[in-house]
C-alpha cells in the first residue's frame, strides 16, 4: 500500500513538472513594428522589428505579466530605426516582413521561423516545442541544424564553439577555475549561431539564472531558458559574424573610448604595501627602462578593509604619494569591493544605513554577509540614489589623486558562496529579488562608479576595471578573466576567454599575465608577456604571498625579453588606439578569432588554431603557449602573409612551421596591412609622437578596378570627451597600384584635432621591383635623395620625411608603358 501511494505521488509530481506549451493562435493584431498574436490560453507573442535586421520576440503569460529588462539595452530612442514592414496572414501562419528579414508565426504550434532576404531559414523553433513554461521557468527550443556552431555567452571555457554543451549563466567567483568550470565571473546571454556559413545572433534579455543547451545530450534542438523572468529575446540577422556582432552592439552599446594611458602596461599584486614599496616599484620600472603606466593597490591599502579609507600606518600620506607618482607618469588604481564593514562609527556604514542604501530582506532587515572586512553590508546599486551616493565617494577618492577604480568581488562574492536569493533590491521601484539582480550587480556597480566620476570630472574619461559583468558592461568598464592559474593550459584558456568575450560585446579584456595563483616558470612568464603585450587590457597580477611577478623577477635574460615586448606594445599604441576607436564606433572586437575575418574557411574553426587570433583585420598572431616549444605550427588563411620576424612572405591557405625563439612572437601581416608605430616612451601620455612609422605590406587582390588598401590613424587628446564634439583627427593612409605605379597617400578625413608635427618613416615591405621614377608630394625626386632608399635584397622601399603633417603622397613608378607624361 505504501509503495502504491509513493508511486501515485511520484506520478503526480512528474505531471506537475511537465512543461506547458502555448495553445493555438486565436487572433492577430497588427502593430506599427510588427504584430501581437494571442493564443487560446491567453498567452501573447509579440513580434517587434527594432531595425530591418533585428526583431524582438516577447511572450507574456496572462497570469504573470512583468516588466521587460532594460538594464542591458540602450534607450528606445537610440535603438529604434525606421523600418518598412509588410504583413500577411494565411490559413496557417502570420508573416511579417522587412526588406531583410521575414518572421513567420505558425497558427497551430506558435513556432516561429526567421528567414533572411535570400530565402534561407536563419533559425526555426522546434515545431512541437516552441515555447514552454514550468512554474516560473521559461524556455524556448530551436531546431538544431547539422554542423551548426555556437559562439559567445561571455566568459566560457572550452572551445570557442559551444556545440554539444549546456552552459549556465550565473556570475560566480571560482578561484583557480579549470577549462571545464562553469559558470564563471561574467554572464552575457548573447550567442552567435552559424548554419551553413550563415550567421545569426540571439540576445536573451533576461538576467535570472539561465541555461543554454547547444545540443548537449541530444541532437534535436538548441534551447535557452531562465528560472524566472520574461521570455524576451532578440534575433539578429547576419549573414556575417561581423555584422551580427556590430548589430548586437547597437542593442547594448559600445565601448566608450578609454583614456590613452589605460592602454599602457599595468602592474599589480595582492598587495603592494607600504608606500615605500610602491615608490620602490615605480622607481625600478624607470631605472630598468621598462615602460609602465599603472600600479594597482590591492586590499591592504585600506584601513581594516574598509572601502574608501587608507591605512594610516602603511600609507600615512596618500595624497603626497599619489602626487609624486603621477609626476613620474604612474597612475594609481585601487581596488574597491562592494562589501561595507558593518561597524558603528564607520562613515560609509553609517551613511548607508541612514540612507537606506543596503540590500535588505523582505522584512526590511539589512542583509549582513561576510567578506574581507568581516561582517558586511552590500550596497543596492539598482537604486538611483544609491548609485549617486556611491559615486560621490568614488569621486572624492579620485580628488585625492587616484586615477581609476578596480571593482572586485562584485559577482557579488561572499564567504560561503551563497548570497541570499530572497534579498530584495530596489530595481527602480520594482522591488526585485536577488534571483533577478544577481547577474546585474556588477553592471550597476560599474554604472555607479562611472557616473560618479563623470559628475565631478565631466571632462575626463573614467577608467574602471571589473571582474564580473552582464551584457552592456562594455559601456562602463574593462574586464579581466579573474583568478587564473600559472599554467600553460591557463595561458591557452585565457586566449580563448578573451576571444569569447570579444564576440560577446566586451572588447576591452585581458588576463592576469603570469597567472594569479601559483608561480610560472621563467619561460612561461615570457610567453605570457608576449600574449599580454598585444592584449587589449595588459596587466600582470599575482596572489598574496606568491613569488614576485614583475618583469625583472625571472632573471636578466627574461627581463630583457619582457622589456622588449612591453616596449613593442608602446610602439604599437597608435595602432591599438585606432583599433579602440574603431571598436567604439562599430562594436567590433579588438581581438578576433580567425573565423571572424575568414568565415568561410573551415580550417579557421579547428581547435588547433583557436589560440591564434587576429589583432584587427590584418594582423595574425600565433603565440607560443608551451614551454620548450621553439617552433610553431601556424595556419595562414587566404592571401599573402609577411612574417614580422623574418620578413619572409607566405602564401595563405596552408599550414606552415616557423621558428619561435624565446624572444620571438610569431606575427604576420596580411597583404594590404598598414601598421602604425611610434617612438618609445616610458608611459603612454608622456609626450606627443616624435616619429610615426608606417609599415605597409602588399596589396589584396583587386575585386573591382585596381588593388588598394587603407588604414585609419585615429588621434585625439587621449583624456577628455572632446572627441565626442568632433575634436579628433582621422588620417587615412591609402596604398594602391595602377599599371606599375605604386602610390601611398595621406588623406585627412576629420580635422578637429591638430597633433604636434612629427617625422614620418614609411616602410613598404615586399617591394619587388626597382623604382624607375619617384614623386614626393608631386615633386619628382631620385634615389639619390637622402629621404628615400630601396634595398633590393630585402625588397624594401623606405621614406624618411621631416613632417608627417606635411606629407601628402608618394608615387613610385616601376613600369613605364607608353602613357602621357605627368604634368
Amino acid at each position: 500500500m505504501l509503495f502504491r501511494l509513493l508511486l501515485v505521488f511520484l506520478l503526480i509530481t512528474s505531471a506537475r513538472a511537465n512543461y506547458r506549451f502555448a495553445a493555438p493562435v486565436t487572433s492577430t493584431t497588427q502593430t506599427a513594428r510588427g504584430a501581437v498574436v494571442t493564443c487560446a490560453d491567453g498567452v501573447t507573442l509579440e513580434v517587434k522589428f527594432i531595425t530591418s535586421d533585428i526583431v524582438r520576440i516577447t511572450l507574456v503569460r496572462p497570469e504573470d505579466p512583468e516588466p521587460l529588462l532594460t538594464d542591458a539595452l540602450l534607450a528606445d530612442s537610440l535603438l529604434l530605426r525606421d523600418v518598412e514592414l509588410t504583413s500577411e496572414e494565411t490559413s496557417s501562419a502570420v508573416l511579417i516582413k522587412s526588406d531583410r528579414l521575414t518572421v513567420a508565426v505558425d497558427h497551430d504550434s506558435l513556432h516561429v521561423i526567421f528567414i533572411n532576404a535570400f530565402g534561407r531559414a536563419l533559425l526555426a523553433d522546434d515545431p512541437a516545442m516552441a515555447y514552454g513554461f514550468d512554474g516560473n521557468e521559461v524556455r524556448t527550443w530551436k531546431q538544431l541544424a547539422p554542423g551548426e556552431k555556437f559562439f559567445g555567452l561571455g566568459e566560457k571555457g572550452g572551445g570557442l564553439d559551444k556545440r554539444g554543451r549546456e552552459l549556465v549563466l550565473w556570475n560566480s567567483d571560482i578561484p583557480g577555475y579549470l577549462d571545464s568550470t562553469d559558470p564563471l565571473y561574467q554572464s552575457i546571454p548573447f550567442y552567435i549561431g552559424l548554419r551553413d556559413s550563415v550567421a545569426y545572433g540571439i540576445f536573451f534579455n533576461n538576467s535570472c539564472k539561465s541555461r543554454f543547451n547547444f545540443g548537449a545530450g541530444q541532437q534535436r534542438y538548441s534551447s535557452f531558458s531562465a528560472e524566472d523572468g520574461p521570455l524576451d529575446y532578440f534575433v539578429i540577422n547576419g549573414p556575417s559574424i561581423k555584422e551580427v556582432v556590430r548589430r548586437f552592439s547597437d542593442l547594448t552599446g559600445k565601448l566608450n573610448l578609454p583614456p590613452l594611458w589605460a592602454l599602457g602596461y599595468q602592474q599589480s599584486r595582492w598587495s603592494y604595501f607600504p608606500d615605500t614599496e610602491v615608490r620602490r616599484l615605480a622607481q625600478t620600472f624607470r631605472e630598468k627602462d621598462i615602460p609602465c603606466d599603472v600600479i594597482y593597490l590591492d586590499i591592504h591599502y585600506m584601513d581594516g578593509y574598509r572601502v574608501f579609507t587608507w591605512d594610516s600606518t602603511r600609507f600615512p600620506e596618500p595624497q603626497t604619494l599619489l602626487s609624486d607618482l603621477n609626476k613620474d607618469g604612474f597612475k594609481i588604481v585601487p581596488i574597491i569591493d562592494p562589501g561595507v564593514k558593518a561597524e558603528w562609527g564607520y562613515k560609509i556604514a553609517d551613511e548607508g544605513l541612514a540612507g537606506n542604501h543596503f540590500v535588505r530582506y523582505p522584512d526590511h532587515t539589512v542583509h549582513v554577509g561576510e567578506v574581507w572586512p568581516g561582517k558586511s553590508y552590500f550596497p543596492d546599486y539598482s537604486h538611483p540614489k544609491t548609485r549617486i551616493w556611491w559615486g560621490k565617494h568614488v569621486a572624492e577618492m579620485r580628488k585625492q589623486g587616484v586615477r581609476g577604480f578596480w571593482n572586485d568581488m562584485n559577482e557579488p562574492a561572499c564567504w560561503g558562496q551563497a548570497f541570499p536569493l530572497e534579498t530584495i533590491f530596489h530595481d527602480n521601484g520594482l522591488n526585485s529579488s536577488h534571483k533577478k539582480m544577481h547577474n546585474l550587480y556588477a553592471l550597476h556597480m560599474a554604472q555607479a562608479t562611472y557616473e560618479g566620476l563623470l559628475k565631478d570630472f565631466p571632462y575626463e574619461r573614467p577608467f574602471i576595471l571589473t571582474r564580473a559583468g552582464f551584457a552592456g558592461i562594455q559601456r562602463y568598464a574593462a574586464s579581466w578573466t579573474g583568478d587564473n592559474l600559472a599554467s600553460e593550459d591557463h595561458l591557452e584558456l585565457g586566449i580563448r576567454l578573451m576571444l569569447g568575450m570579444g564576440l560577446s560585446g566586451q572588447p576591452f579584456v585581458g588576463t592576469d599575465i603570469g597567472g594569479f595563483m601559483g608561480t610560472p616558470s621563467p619561460e612561461l612568464f615570457v610567453r605570457w608577456m608576449q600574449v599580454g603585450a598585444l592584449s587589449p587590457f595588459c596587466r600582470t597580477h599575482s596572489h598574496y604571498g606568491s613569488n614576485d611577478k614583475e618583469p625583472w623577477s625571472f632573471g636578466e635574460n627574461n627581463e630583457a625579453i619582457a622589456r622588449k615586448f612591453i616596449k613593442f606594445r608602446y610602439e604599437l599604441l597608435p595602432t591599438l588606439y585606432s583599433l579602440f576607436y574603431q571598436s567604439s564606433q562599430t562594436g567590433e572586437p579588438i581581438w578576433r578569432p580567425l573565423f571572424y575575418e575568414f568565415q568561410n574557411d573551415p580550417k579557421c574553426y579547428d581547435w588547433a588554431y583557436q589560440q591564434q587570433f587576429m589583432l584587427g583585420e590584418n594582423i595574425l598572431v600565433a603565440p607560443v603557449t608551451r614551454v620548450g616549444q621553439y617552433t610553431k605550427k601556424v595556419y595562414l588563411p587566404e592571401g599573402k602573409w609577411l612574417d614580422w620576424n623574418t620578413k619572409k612572405v607566405y602564401e595563405g591557405q596552408q599550414e606552415i612551421i616557423v621558428d619561435a625563439h624565446l624572444d620571438w612572437l610569431p606575427m604576420f601581416l596580411r597583404n594590404g596591412a598598414i601598421l602604425f608605430r611610434r617612438d618609445l616612451q616610458q608611459y603612454a601620455d608622456q609626450r606627443p609622437i616624435a616619429e610615426l612609422t608606417v609599415n605597409v605590406f602588399g596589396l589584396p587582390a583587386a575585386t573591382d578596378g585596381f588593388p588598394s588598401s587603407s588604414a585609419v590613424l585615429y588621434e585625439d587628446d587621449g583624456r577628455s570627451h572632446a572627441s565626442r564634439n568632433g575634436r579628433f583627427r582621422r588620417t587615412e593612409y591609402y596604398y594602391s597600384e595602377q599599371i606599375g605605379t605604386f602610390s601611398l597617400r595621406r588623406i585627412v578625413r576629420a580635422d578637429g584635432h591638430t597633433p604636434a608635427d612629427r617625422k614620418l618613416h614609411a616602410i613598404i615591405h615586399e617591394f619587388g621591383k626597382a623604382p624607375l621614377k619617384i614623386w614626393l608630394n608631386d615633386e619628382q625626386i631620385t634615389l639619390a635623395d637622402s629621404r628615400v632608399s630601396y634595398d633590393p635584397e630585402r625588397r624594401r622601399f623606405e621614406l624618411e620625411f621631416d613632417s608627417e603633417l606635411g606629407f601628402k603622397s608618394l608615387e613610385i613608378e616601376t613600369y613605364s608603358p607608353e602613357k602621357p607624361e605627368r604634368p
